[in-house]
């Protein structure tokens, strides 16, 4: 993804004020008619002299001209969201599961250790549903790498046991030991991309940001993923609802129906790479960052009484339009 301006982003630690300015690795377009990605900066992974490729560094989507997408779900989860709901707050969203489960919709859930101890009952279920497939998320979403919105970052040790703990956590929970990796907030580098691979997991990105964290507009969520789903597109949503990603479930009424009629089918991470091979960051942009710059130490004045006058002035930076 280019240098740009999001309307919202993010996972559990992130700001309730959308981010503003994000950096990381760039979007992969499939060009019509052709299977390899039309950005430079991107490669298929592909069989060598007929044997089969090393595993990606980092998944981003699937070479494919098949009109196949993978919706993934994150389910965030740290010591705050785990306070807040032990005294009664809820992080499922029930709506948006159970318009996935009613519609048979195959999708890819990457849980936090934390969120499987804390609904062992759901993450059972979600593990025990056919359609489903579940990847890590960490334990508690802290950043493996900074900037990250606002997420704390933590030391390469503390990382390490974030993976062993989430792994642990969901495997004990609901019997599936994932073998998928999803970075929270996304933010990742060379020695996180490490660690994940000496765990025995692939870590898997996105190339399409649906914007539904913080994001209390469904209708902008829909338009966001249709127009910039692919053949082969990953998708990142959310599923713990409340605050941090409240209106994914009315986003999914309107947006399965319409990527179905546009011909698409919505299959897990392992059921996409089975439909063509991954696409990852090529060379050295092994380092995936989103800066969230802090806040205005003070909020100016809010206007009491309406304008005694409005009109265009000339100023320094050209003809700007004012209110006094």
């Amino acid at each position: 993804m280019a240098v740009g301006v999001l309307l919202a982003a993010g996972t559990s630690s992130y700001p309730h004020t959308p981010p503003a300015l994000v950096t990381s690795a760039p979007t992969v377009a499939l060009a019509a008619g052709n299977d390899r990605p039309d950005n430079p900066d991107l490669e298929t992974v592909r069989p060598v002299n007929g044997k089969t490729a090393p595993d990606p560094r980092v998944i981003m989507g699937a070479a494919t001209t098949s009109r196949v997408v993978a919706l993934t779900f994150d389910l965030d989860m740290d010591a705050q969201m785990a306070a807040a709901a032990r005294a009664g707050a809820v992080w499922i969203n029930k709506d948006a599961l159970s318009y996935l489960e009613g519609h048979n919709i195959h999708a890819t859930m990457f849980m936090t250790g934390m969120w499987a101890e804390i609904y062992p009952g759901v993450a059972r279920e979600l593990a025990t549903n056919p359609n489903f497939e579940i990847g890590d998320h960490s334990y508690s979403h802290p950043a493996f790498h900074t900037p990250c919105y606002r997420l704390g970052g933590v030391s390469r040790t503390e990382q390490a046991r974030q993976i062993r703990l989430a792994q642990a956590a969901i495997q004990r929970t609901t019997g599936v030991l994932p073998k998928y990796f999803r970075f929270p907030g996304g933010c990742y580098d060379r020695q996180s991309l490490d660690l994940v691979h000496a765990a025995g997991l692939i870590p898997v990105q996105w190339n399409v940001n649906s914007i539904d964290a913080f994001n209390t507009y469904p209708q902008q969520i829909v338009s966001t993923v249709l127009s910039e789903v692919k053949p082969g597109s990953m998708v990142v949503m959310h599923l713990h609802g409340g605050a941090n990603a409240p209106a994914t479930g009315q986003a999914l009424r309107m947006l399965i129906p319409e990527l179905e009629k546009r011909g698409y089918h919505f299959l897990t991470v392992s059921e996409l790479l089975a439909a063509g091979p991954p696409i990852e960051p090529v060379g050295t942009r092994e380092i995936s960052e989103f800066y969230q710059p802090p806040p205005p130490a003070q909020s100016p004045p809010r206007r009491t009484t309406p304008p005694r006058w409005c009109g265009w002035v000339i100023g320094p930076h050209g003809r700007v339009w004012v209110c006094r």
